[in-house]
């Protein structure tokens, strides 16, 4: 009752201010104002979503998103699922709650952090991508801001300008007595072709970043690997534990064979590999 009097006194004094009299004001109206906006003022319970009704809310808007036939409901759903996720996370001991139960959002753990990404599906032919960086006691949002022209591949990227993936891998690995994050993602480019990439996150510093000089080609040293192939052809990329080495289909390019005759980039069924040695890949 103190915030509506106090609500009231501001009604009053804002007609005094402007020379209104309040006597003309029908005293069911003020009251109808002063409780209106006190509505919107007191916090009220529905504003207070405990760790259960935020896991519902992700749950169902994570599903919207990825599987709804209208793409004004994905992209709803997107905004209210990014917004229910970083309330989530924010939550006193949220980094100890489990997310196994939640569909379409991969969730990797660091050596003192998690690191949860998802996908948006625009259009059949254009996909985005989220995430977040959990520690204990802070967040760092990601932003997919491709696409990218040029430089991709040697490029350093913050969580502002993302190269966006649903990441499905993380390898911890040293290089100059730092530890840094081998990962591993996915991106569903377009209806014909997709990507795969393995990324560098470093940690080292309180701004993370995204790619490091680490894997040594014929011509350059690149920061990432990126590996865009054709729907029709799976293409594999992981960590050999047993080689220590980034493995990956060989990739041949097929002139002529995609729609309108476009190239298609696909496996020849062989393998190459990046040696992990002295923290670099070779």
């Amino acid at each position: 009752m103190e915030l509506i009097q106090w609500e009231v006194g501001w009604l009053m004094t804002t007609y005094n201010h402007f020379n209104l009299n309040p006597v003309y004001m029908p005293m069911k109206r003020i009251l109808f104002i002063a409780l209106a906006i006190a509505g919107f003022t007191m916090p009220g319970k529905s504003q207070h979503k405990d760790s259960k009704e935020y896991l519902e809310d992700i749950r169902f808007y994570s599903d919207v998103m990825v599987n709804a036939e209208a793409e004004e409901h994905r992209l709803r759903a997107y905004d209210l699922f990014e917004e229910a996720m970083s309330d989530f996370l924010s939550l006193p001991g949220s980094y100890e709650a489990s997310l196994d139960s939640i569909r379409w959002i991969s969730v990797l753990k660091g050596a003192d952090f998690r690191l949860v990404t998802w996908q948006q599906k625009i259009s059949r032919s254009e996909h985005k991508y989220g995430g977040i960086i959990q520690w204990t006691d802070r967040l760092v949002v990601l932003k997919d801001s491709r696409p990218w022209v040029n430089g991709s591949q040697r490029n350093i990227y913050s969580p502002s300008a993302w190269y966006g993936a649903l990441y499905y891998k993380i390898i911890p690995f040293e290089k100059d007595r730092k530890t840094y994050y081998l990962l591993f993602g996915f991106n569903a480019e377009d209806e014909s072709e997709n990507t795969k990439v393995a990324d560098i996150l470093d940690v080292t510093s309180p701004e993370p970043k995204f790619g490091l000089p680490v894997f040594v080609g014929k011509d350059e040293t690149q920061s990432r690997l990126i590996l865009r192939y054709s729907d029709i052809s799976p293409l594999q990329l992981f960590f050999d534990e047993t080689q220590k080495a980034v493995v990956h289909d060989h990739l041949l390019n097929l002139e002529g064979a995609g729609p309108s005759g476009t190239s298609l980039m696909v496996s020849d069924g062989s393998q190459e590999g990046w040696l992990y040695k002295n923290g670099m890949f070779q």
